[in-house]
């Protein structure tokens, strides 16, 4: 974030009135273009054509192994469902891709079942495909409207230090390309074994063999040899019990015939899944890198606007809305800035999912310049206005409701806390009760056998670490649960965290939040940083319970301390 002296009534720049900011919030696509209808039906559909799909036969002459192209259309699906959410841009190009792998004949191969769900299959693709057109060119749209909006007055974007161009989506194109180089590793060490296992082949006996035992449960087939010994192999295949198979030899190694390369069926989707997870990333960082420098590369719209925050979030208003009745988009900021409705400038032609960057007006006749932490979107964070206002976008979800149903308990629990509470003497202390400690300790221990129970059945190298990494995560919930407490003292609050305990003068605190997720936080004014004391809570069994939990009570206390300092304990608790 930097300041700037210039002053604000001297930039040259039209305002973004009501008129225009209205047609620009009505410029959305349609409800049939909107993610989750195609996202749903596609999931459906492609879980519905796995069911009914034949199991592969396997042949001496078509032997069963690798088959990345099959692999790779199959696990397409995943990542494309997530691009159409959150990266329409390349689900553009994996549409096409997806319905090019479904025009191959060997898809088509099942019964009237699975070919009635394929058929399914490729009326998703398509609709998901003109769904994301029409996101793209309501987008277009959204530009338009501020360049007309703007007059053509342009001018170049100030630069900010809170973000740089070039670092924004470092973090996630550093981590997207690792996760591909992670993928293509394990790609490798498939093509290795796999051509390993085909020099074996080449230089090993066959001999008939007969099935005595075909699990469908874990897919494995057994065989007896010509010398009474039975081999268990690992079979992608249908076999039948009597049949016989030809068996490679090579001294140890020992291979179906039909089926020479082994099981790498885990392997191969978990490199694919990384790959698919990376690709998202990477695209993700460097689609937010190309935007935020394309804000500094050459003059940009710029428009008169007002804004605030609110709810975590920056919301901009027309310039005349000065009642903030109808926010016309929001972001989250990289830094939380006032409350208070201010003037402002926003440089750039924003559309969704896009980015800006904002210079408000401060008291002192400066500029605060902010850029953008996520892609803006419509309206308030939770899709709010004023009573007795309606337009588009006014309508509410259920999460909607029960967020503001959240928030205003919230807030009469201050109010009941401010007309309860008198004068602590001294230090107040908040901390897990009896039931939070138990069901902790009772989360941690099934945590733990969960844990033991996995590492004692040979997790393979791959495994290790993610069981490891969400064992760790899982048994620090618990922990902080178990452990959480809150001490407020004449100077400030003691919260005591995982590893160490923040000291917070009351100066520096806004309030205390119980979020809807149980989830306790300390918020702080801009510059200081939040502190969050974790999970701790169930809100949906408290209310079903009608019992306040005691973090839900710490929040109300807390927040009414800090709105009438006379509740404040009057003693030091000598705490660090």
């Amino acid at each position: 974030m930097t300041m700037s002296s210039v002053p604000y009534a001297e930039v040259p720049a039209r305002p973004w009135v009501s008129a225009d900011a209205r047609r620009w919030t009505d410029a959305r696509v349609h409800a049939w273009a909107r993610p989750v209808g195609p996202a749903v039906v596609l999931l459906v559909a492609v879980v519905m054509a796995v069911m009914f799909s034949p199991d592969p036969m396997c042949t001496v002459a078509a032997p069963c192994g690798a088959d990345w192209l099959d692999a790779a259309g199959s696990m397409l699906f995943l990542p494309h469902l997530v691009w159409l959410f959150v990266l329409p841009e390349l689900a553009l190009v994996s549409a096409p891709l997806l319905l090019i792998w479904m025009s191959n004949p060997d898809t088509w191969l099942g019964g009237p079942a699975e070919k009635i769900a394929d058929a399914v299959v490729v009326a998703a693709l398509c609709w998901g495909w003109a769904a994301v057109v029409a996101r793209l060119r309501a987008r277009g749209r959204q530009r338009s409207l501020v360049l007309d909006a703007a007059g053509g007055i342009t001018a170049p974007s100030p630069a900010t230090d809170d973000v740089r161009p070039w670092r924004r989506g470092l973090v996630r194109g550093i981590a997207g390309a690792i996760l591909c180089a992670v993928a293509g590793a394990l790609i490798t060490t498939v093509v290795v074994d796999d051509r390993t296992d085909d020099r074996l082949a080449r230089t090993a006996t066959s001999e008939n063999a007969r099935v005595v035992a075909y699990n469908t449960d874990d897919y494995t087939v057994t065989v007896r040899l010509s010398d009474n010994t039975r081999h268990k192999f690992d079979a992608q295949g249908s076999y039948r019990v009597g049949s016989s198979v030809p068996v490679l030899m090579h001294g140890d190694w020992t291979r179906l015939a039909t089926e020479p390369y082994g099981d790498r069926t885990g392997r191969q989707a978990l490199a694919l899944v990384l790959a698919g997870l990376g690709v998202t990333v990477l695209g993700s960082g460097l689609l937010s890198r190309r935007r935020a420098v394309a804000l500094h590369r050459a003059p940009v719209p710029v428009l008169r606007v007002l804004t605030r925050h609110h709810q975590e979030r920056t919301e901009i208003f027309a310039a005349d809305d000065t009642a903030a009745l109808r926010p016309v988009l929001s972001y989250e900021p990289h830094t939380r800035t006032r409350t208070a409705l201010r003037q402002a400038l926003l440089y750039g032609a924003p559309h969704e999912g896009g980015e800006l960057i904002l210079a408000s007006a401060t008291e002192s006749g400066q500029w605060l310049v902010e850029g953008t932490a996520s892609p803006i979107r419509h309206g308030s964070p939770d899709g709010t206005v004023k009573p007795g206002v309606h337009g588009p976008g006014t309508a509410r979800t259920a999460r909607t409701a029960r967020t503001a149903a959240h928030r205003r308990a919230a807030e009469a629990r201050v109010q009941d806390a401010l007309a309860a509470m008198t004068p602590a003497t001294g230090p107040v202390r908040w901390q897990a009760g009896p039931v939070a400690r138990s069901v902790g300790a009772a989360l941690l221990v099934v945590a733990v056998m969960l844990l033991g129970t996995s590492f004692t059945d040979s997790p393979t190298w791959w495994q290790l670490p993610i069981w490891s990494l969400g064992g760790l995560y899982w048994v620090s919930v618990c922990l902080r649960m178990m452990i959480w407490r809150i001490t407020a003292d004449s100077n400030g609050l003691h919260v005591r965290g995982l590893w160490r305990t923040a000291h917070l003068p009351w100066a520096d605190v806004i309030r205390a939040v119980y979020t809807p997720e149980g989830e306790l936080i300390v918020r702080c004014r801009t510059d200081v940083d939040d502190a969050p004391v974790g999970s701790v809570g169930f809100p949906p069994l408290e209310r079903r319970l009608r019992r306040p939990g005691r973090a839900e009570r710490a929040a109300a206390e807390i927040t009414a301390m800090v709105r009438e300092p006379g509740l404040r304990p009057k003693n030091d608790a000598r705490c660090t």
